[in-house]
């Protein structure tokens, strides 16, 4: 079996960075929007982590849908890594934007989420385009 990191346009490398760039933007504008919203309506503190944890899971999709067109085999292993690489950009960013963000024993929770999601978002994909 030979690995290759060209196939479609650009290989599953850049597929994988560009679907984690599209994925990080709807999340930073997602977030924005919703802080806004939060900043205005007011919502209970409860309620804001399920729906970043939405936010993100859709961002992870958005990201798969790029990656799973530039990939021929095992979609679920690339949305996989795509969750990764995602949750490892956006550790990044959102460590530059606010000062006092660290490392804490969530970020093993966030890495394992963002994983599942990306391989069930490049399953859920697989199967649609298998239906059609």
């Amino acid at each position: 079996m030979k690995f290759s990191l060209k196939s479609g346009k650009g290989g599953p490398v850049r597929a994988h960075i560009r679907g984690a760039l599209y994925a990080l933007t709807l999340t930073f504008t997602s977030v924005l929007i919703f802080a806004l919203l939060v900043q205005f309506v007011g919502m209970p503190s409860p309620v804001i982590k399920p729906i970043v944890q939405v936010i993100k899971a859709l961002a992870i999709f958005v990201g798969v849908m790029a990656v799973a067109r530039n990939v021929g085999r095992r979609a679920w292993l690339h949305g996989g890594i795509l969750g990764l690489v995602y949750t490892g950009l956006a550790f990044l960013l959102f460590s530059i934007i606010t000062p006092n963000f660290s490392i804490t024993d969530g970020f093993l929770f966030e890495c394992l989420f963002a994983i599942i999601v990306g391989m069930a978002s490049a399953m859920l994909l697989r199967l649609r385009r298998r239906s059609i």
